[in-house]
């Protein structure tokens, strides 16, 4: 594959890894996802962690075969008491999974396969943090072929690998019209959301572009039931930010995007 360094081409080939080598993290590997991670942590206020070879953490995962050789995880842990750290969780730690992907690494977020109780062993958790969430981490199984890929090949791969909501139904409070008549970025900037990974492929966040105003909204669909709401939301917004070329969200359902 060549090289590609962009956010938006990690977007465009990311997808969910169940398959993992057995190989064990390489250092410069480890080093890599710990730089980014002590800067995500910098800016978000997390406790984010990588824990490797932690096999225990998915013994019965990989036995009952929801994963293969999953060995490593990125442990998403926060302020207890904090709504919003979930949603920021979801933002920042899918920035770690999109350096990941540029890194050649296969990741996965899990929220129910895997020993919760086993990974906060392992974990650093102060007396007002909580463990959130999971991402498996490691190489591939199929890392071999996706070396030897190209780009457009990765990419088609991505397309076909699971089904997603349409532009329109993303989008589903404006019109035909009103949607026609939006700036290209933020048509970029939902595209790019509808490849976010989301708790079971929901994908239960909806957006909407208001021309009087020329602002964006993020919204949770209404109805929509789930643990991780907040979180996908957050995963959303990163996409969509970073598929609209720059921009700046405020936090919560029905935030405003601001673009420079």
């Amino acid at each position: 594959m060549a090289e590609h360094t962009r956010l938006i081409d990690a977007i465009d080939i990311r997808k969910t890894t169940r398959n993992y080598d057995p190989e064990s993290l390489a250092e410069d590997h480890i080093r890599k996802i710990n730089a980014t991670i002590s800067a995500v942590n910098t800016l978000s206020g997390l406790h984010i962690q990588l824990i490797n070879d932690c096999p225990e953490v998915f013994a019965e995962a990989n036995t009952s075969g929801h994963f293969t050789n999953a060995n490593n995880v990125i442990a998403i842990v926060g302020p207890s008491q904090s709504a919003i750290s979930h949603e920021q969780a979801g933002f920042y730690a899918q920035r770690i999974v999109l350096a990941a992907t540029l890194f050649g690494l296969g990741t996965g977020w899990v929220a129910g396969s895997w020993d919760r109780q086993a990974a906060e062993q392992r974990c650093s958790i102060n007396p007002d943090e909580a463990l959130y969430l999971g991402i498996t981490i490691g190489y591939p199984a199929d890392q071999a072929r996706m070396l030897s890929s190209s780009f457009t090949e990765l990419r088609e791969e991505q397309l076909n690998h699971r089904s997603s909501i349409t532009l329109a139904e993303a989008t589903s409070e404006m019109d035909d019209h009103e949607r026609n008549a939006a700036p290209s970025w933020f048509l970029d900037g939902v595209r790019a959301a509808l490849k976010a990974p989301s708790a079971m492929n929901r994908q239960t966040t909806r957006f909407r572009y208001e021309a009087s105003s020329k602002s964006v909204t993020a919204y949770i669909t209404p109805g929509a039931s789930s643990h991780f709401l907040l979180n996908d939301l957050g995963i959303a917004k990163l996409h969509f930010q970073i598929g609209a070329g720059g921009g700046t969200w405020q936090w919560g359902d029905k935030a405003a995007f601001t673009r420079p």
